[in-house]
């Protein structure tokens, strides 16, 4: 995936009213000073489907990529591609470990292998760490906050994060959309996500 977290009472306190959408940008810096990339949500759908979406290869399908096969479970795997043409195992598909799995609550995944040609080096994205908690708002209704953490300073992550924040606000986009009309249509959006994804400075 393209690819920052913490529980407010407020917010649990407003589930029973809380509406879905929009996106919102809730970054901010930690208590040592490092960035958290952080985006939430509210989706019109129970957390037991939100959850699926991440954890199986027809939901993630739904939204994430047109290509997808995941292994759940604590040191999982989400492989995945945006092209329609490849292949489970093939060596230039993106690979995100799944580092912690606690259903229906928490995901946090790692990313393990970044195609050749891709934006970024992969000695820089071997810091990050994302993560997606999963709220139960009741009444048919998920908080999904996505965060990245282990951003340091300097232009490779200042161009990585810029990257994500606008690639994971649209990948969002999409999950949402995926509740409301169904499934993606991988043939229309294909063109928007390439774009998307060579908008990042290559090094």
């Amino acid at each position: 995936m393209k690819a920052n977290w913490g529980i407010a009472v407020a917010l649990l306190c407003a589930a029973s009213t809380a509406d879905a959408g929009p996106i919102r940008d809730t970054s901010f810096r930690d208590a040592e000073g490092h960035r958290v990339q952080q985006l939430e949500t509210i989706i019109d759908a129970p957390v037991a489907k939100v959850w699926a979406a991440f954890t199986t290869d027809e939901g993630f399908k739904t939204w994430g990529a047109p290509v997808a096969h995941i292994i759940p479970g604590h040191d999982g795997m989400l492989e995945a591609s945006y092209l329609p043409t490849s292949k489970i195992g093939d060596a230039e598909n993106i690979r995100n470990r799944i580092v912690v799995y606690f259903p229906e609550h928490l995901l946090v995944i790692h990313n393990e292998h970044v195609p050749k040609g891709g934006p970024f080096k992969q000695e820089v994205i071997d810091k990050i760490r994302t993560i997606f908690e999963f709220q139960n708002m009741g009444g048919a209704k998920t908080r999904l906050i996505e965060s990245g953490v282990g951003y340091g300073e300097g232009a490779d992550f200042d161009s990585m994060y810029a990257h994500f924040r606008a690639g994971n606000a649209e990948e969002l986009d999409l999950l949402e959309k995926s509740f409301v009309s169904g499934p993606i249509d991988w043939k229309a959006e294909m063109g928007d996500v390439d774009n998307s994804v060579k908008k990042a400075p290559k090094k």
